[in-house]
């Protein structure tokens, strides 16, 4: 096809406002509305993620041995590479003699990402005005493909399709723990399949530099690195030219990260003085000089600069300066926020619990508010990416938004950054709301609680996760998934009472009780974990109880003879941002704190654990620095260590839970999720049919 528009230059066309004013979605409202209707999802013949703006599936499918490629307009290599690809993972042979064909035709539209892909008995016609359109167009067609021993199966459609947001990305924290060439291509490609289009590559913090550096190479030596994490490792400027021009065919811009002037002991320990210093001002000048000459603008249009969680004495200073470096060379520049005040020029990066500036005209963001993935409990923050819009009030200039992964935490192997986090269902998840953008309004209790059983959100998100689960059985068998369906799961809970004070009362299950003259009935939940309240004091079922406090669950489940199970049980769930939490529980117990579980009037054992009764130094408030170079071990979440094994008999099996709470900075909730849900069937009514 030979589209010489680069998608550099597109990336830069869209952030100056091209076409990117998404309306940010309503976070508060009450009434659910989306985009896509549920019974559009549920009757879709695949389960494509992101789901396209525009299908029209039509009756039946083709069979395809073979392929040729018709004429049309000239193919780019990253085009036809990416053909043979798709083609060679589905069997299928790419043959000039085939009668089955592809065409690949230019057409002008609104969004230079979008494409239309169109599959008939005949052949497959891929519309779009640049290979971005195209790539994404085939990454379509690639789920769309189903391989069979006769061949593959295509099934026959209509598709136009755009993004909702210019920017649909995923960061990752390397200067705490390294990850190698190879684990980072992988993410790369994973993030391609699924047409997230920005990774963001934090590759400076307190432990270590992992950029080289000509003028200063202490920055990269080993013994001005924290010993636990890696010393010595870094990137060559050689690597970093690699793995861009890798995202680069990929459709991927990277956005580099030096963080400045905080999160930098390792910078300050190899050169002697601060960042925001005379000295230091310099030498940060002389690293940007210098890491500019080495990547050309066009691997890097793009470059963050930090400025979170610090106060030095010359704020103004140090941004204004660091900031006309950047952009005098020609590089746009992004800063968290909160973080050191900037120019409106600059674009800033929300993230905590910070809402996006709508009331200063012309300032450009990008949304992580939320959206730490090792902050996320497996279960709760799949529908937390799923109900929270992308930016927080109409009108924001929000370009899109960023999928974090901090391993605060020392790591003993890179892969365990993938273990100990919902990486995968988080990408997914996050890959489907900023492409599709299909939740235009909900109550931002749906964060932390799924909706209501009866409710159009339910049945919204349990369409949604049908699609997730099928990308988990086809695509992920061999990697950490750690997301198990959850919309069938129903619980009672009720609550809060003092201590100890309703083991006895609640247990003679009544459907109310009067407790301290005020009357407590059961309240309903679903899910595989219950949120009480979480440390981030985003929902959960009761955001007003106190430490000290105990909620009570109740369920049945139904099986279809009598069996063992294997089950996810927990309590606590520690969030791998902060080594901070109240810690295992004791030989035979589940929960530190006393949590207990009864299964058919029966307490159930807990398990026998490694180290029995051991907790961090502190559990509330940030952790020591110490406790930070613990790496978290298998017995610690439960989706590491081993499955409970729980006994149920053929018929109804009462399920009792008891989920105190000893700390105000407990993540407080309870996790229970049967591995396999074959010939089981959750009911608060045992008798219900």
């Amino acid at each position: 096809m030979n589209v010489k528009i680069t998608y550099y230059a597109f990336f830069i066309i869209t952030l100056s406002g091209f076409f990117t004013k998404a309306s940010a979605q309503g976070a508060n409202s009450t009434q659910f509305k989306s985009k896509f209707s549920v019974a559009e999802l549920q009757n879709a013949p695949v389960k494509l993620v992101p789901y396209p703006q525009s299908v029209d599936w039509h009756k039946g499918t083709v069979l395809v041995k073979s392929i040729r490629v018709a004429s049309g307009n000239a193919l780019s290599r990253l085009i036809t590479d990416e053909l043979y690809q798709v083609s060679n993972e589905a069997g299928i042979e790419l043959n000039p003699e085939a009668d089955y064909f592809i065409r690949f035709q230019k057409k002008e539209m609104a969004s230079e990402e979008g494409y239309e892909l169109n599959v008939s008995d005949k052949g497959i016609q891929v519309k779009a005005s640049t290979d971005t359109g195209f790539y994404y167009g085939l990454q379509t067609l690639r789920q769309l493909l189903r391989t069979g021993d006769q061949g593959s199966t295509i099934s026959l459609c209509e598709i136009v399709d755009a993004p909702a947001h210019v920017i649909r990305g995923y960061m990752i924290d390397v200067g705490r723990n390294y990850q190698s060439m190879s684990s980072l291509k992988a993410q790369l490609d994973l993030m391609a399949r699924y047409k997230l289009n920005v990774f963001h590559w934090h590759l400076t913090d307190r432990p270590a530099w992992r950029i080289e550096s000509k003028k200063y190479p202490q920055l990269t030596a080993a013994e001005n690195h924290r010993a636990t994490r890696n010393p010595g490792k870094f990137y060559s400027y050689d690597e970093i030219r690699e793995l861009m021009a890798y995202a680069r065919k990929r459709m991927i811009t990277v956005i580099p990260e030096i963080d400045m002037p905080g999160h930098s002991d390792s910078f300050t320990k190899a050169m002697g003085f601060k960042m925001e210093s005379p000295e230091g001002m310099h030498a940060l000048e002389e690293i940007l000089k210098e890491f500019f000459r080495e990547i050309p603008k066009e691997l890097a249009p793009i470059i963050h600069i930090g400025s979170d969680e610090v106060h030095i004495p010359n704020p103004e200073e140090f941004i204004s300066k660091m900031t006309h470096i950047v952009e005098g060379h020609d590089r746009e520049v992004v800063i968290w926020n909160p973080g050191l005040e900037a120019k409106s020029s600059v674009i800033r990066q929300v993230w905590g619990s910070a809402k996006p500036s709508s009331t200063r005209t012309g300032v450009r963001e990008i949304d992580s508010r939320n959206s730490y993935i090792n902050g996320g409990e497996p279960m709760t923050f799949i529908n937390t990416l799923f109900f929270k819009p992308i930016g927080s009030e109409q009108g924001n200039e929000v370009l899109g938004g960023i999928l974090c992964l901090w391993p605060d935490v020392n790591l003993i192997k890179e892969e365990d950054a993938f273990l100990q986090n919902p990486v995968y269902p988080a990408l997914l998840t996050y890959a489907w709301s900023t492409w599709t953008a299909d939740v235009r309004s909900a109550s931002q209790t749906y964060w932390m609680a799924l909706p209501p059983k009866e409710s159009e959100a339910a049945r919204y998100f349990a369409a949604f996760e049908t699609y997730l689960v099928a990308h988990k059985q086809r695509y992920f068998s061999n990697k950490p998934f750690q997301y198990l369906g959850q919309s069938d799961k129903e619980w009672q809970l009720i609550g809060p009472f003092d201590g100890d004070e309703g083991d006895d009362f609640v247990r003679k299950i009544k459907p109310e009780y009067t407790y301290q003259g005020q009357l407590f009935q059961w309240k309903q939940a679903r899910g595989n974990t219950l949120a009480i309240k979480d440390r981030y004091k985003l929902g959960g079922y009761y955001p007003e109880a106190k430490a000290g406090q105990t909620v009570y669950a109740l369920t049945y489940i139904h099986s279809d003879q009598n069996k063992d199970i294997e089950v996810w049980l927990n309590f606590e769930t520690p969030l791998r941002a902060n080594r901070i939490y109240t810690g295992i529980a004791h030989n035979g117990e589940w929960d530190i704190n006393g949590g207990e579980v009864w299964v058919n009037d029966k307490k159930l054992e807990g398990p026998v654990w490694n180290n029995p009764g051991w907790k961090t130094q502190k559990q509330e408030g940030w952790g020591i620095p110490g406790d930070q170079e613990i790496p978290w071990a298998k017995e610690e979440l439960y989706w590491t260590r081993k499955p409970a094994k729980i006994a149920l008999k053929k018929d109804w099996n009462k399920v009792f839970v008891k989920i105190p709470a000893s700390t105000g900075y407990q993540n407080w909730m309870f996790t229970f999720a049967p591995l396999d849900m074959k010939g089981l069937r959750f009911s608060v009514k045992p008798a219900q049919k």
